[in-house]
């Protein structure tokens, strides 16, 4: 016979001792073993010195930037996150966006009456959020017309704010780019198509085709694209490093290293979603768990331990 004892259930998050006792009815031989019940997440999400995480049970942890760090009550039943320069946003299951944290140009002043929304992105000081209907609104800073949506826009069926400029991607495949400019970061490449994922850094911009490869277009240089990166599923920019998730769940980055940003951890595997904004990257594993690296001068890399990943 075989007896197990000491199983915690799935809300006794932590380190359990678990005891397995076999006997034949004659000998009985125990075992210990240790077991770590951690959060299950399903969303991450990178911001400027802080990190936000949205877990199975649709409330939202944000860890890092004390300005950042404490969510407003009532903020539950969220279905996204997205973080900015100095301030958060969650989308709730009800189409509506709360946001808090810093109010500088006024990225934490939700449109009166915005509803319907299914997607939301953050950068700087400025916010889009995508609607049910195909159509993109915009808040907060304007000063280079990141958040002058242009007249007739439709179709969309995913955004990214970039640092000062913004990005839309059509149901056709093809991207529309609006904002600074002075890279050429707004000025797509003629032709291009089949587009399924896009990403808006600081002086460049991203797209990910549906064959797996990568297309940038803005400053080139360290910004450039890896030669033969291809199985690509995901991408995410920071201020001037990019992240690309590949089919086999390993991590590709690339671009200026002020922190150790672009060095993925060795070993780091089963990798589900990632996320970077400025100088630090999450990644989301298959298991739920979580994984940092980069700048931590606020703690935004140090991973709360009751959902922290764990690298082979």
């Amino acid at each position: 016979t075989a007896t197990l004892s000491g199983t915690p259930t799935r809300s006794d998050l932590g380190e359990h001792s678990i005891v397995l006792e076999v006997s034949d009815g004659t000998t009985t031989t125990t075992q210990s073993y240790t077991l770590n019940v951690v959060e299950m997440i399903t969303q991450v999400a990178a911001g400027s010195g802080f990190s936000m995480a949205l877990k199975g049970d649709g409330t939202v942890v944000v860890w890092g930037k004390p300005s950042v760090t404490t969510v407003p009550s009532g903020v539950t039943d969220v279905k996204a996150i997205a973080a900015g320069y100095n301030h958060a946003l969650a989308l709730k299951e009800d189409g509506t966006v709360v946001a808090w944290g810093q109010n500088n140009n006024g990225e934490t002043d939700v449109p009166s009456g915005l509803s319907d929304v299914v997607a939301i992105s953050a950068n700087y000081q400025h916010n889009l959020a995508l609607k049910s209907d195909g159509t993109v609104v915009a808040w907060g800073s304007n000063t280079h017309g990141q958040t002058n949506v242009p007249s007739g826009l439709s179709n969309v069926t995913a955004i990214d704010a970039g640092f000062w400029h913004s990005l839309a991607l059509k149901a056709d495949g093809t991207v529309v780019a609006w904002g600074r400019n002075y890279a050429g970061q707004t000025n797509v490449p003629s032709g291009l198509t089949d587009v399924i994922a896009i990403a808006a850094a600081e002086n460049y911009s991203l797209a990910l085709k549906s064959d797996g490869t990568v297309v940038a277009w803005g400053t080139g240089g360290v910004y450039a694209v890896p030669i033969g990166l291809s199985n690509v599923v995901a991408i995410s920019s920071g201020r001037t490093h990019s992240l690309a998730l590949k089919s086999d769940g390993t991590v590709v980055a690339w671009g200026e290293e002020f922190w150790d940003e672009t060095d993925v951890p060795s070993g780091l595997s089963d990798v589900a979603a990632i996320s970077t904004k400025l100088y630090h990257n999450l990644v989301l594993k298959t298991d739920g768990t979580v994984v940092a690296w980069g700048k931590n001068n606020n703690g935004e890399s140090t991973i709360p331990a009751e959902f922290r990943g764990s690298i082979d």
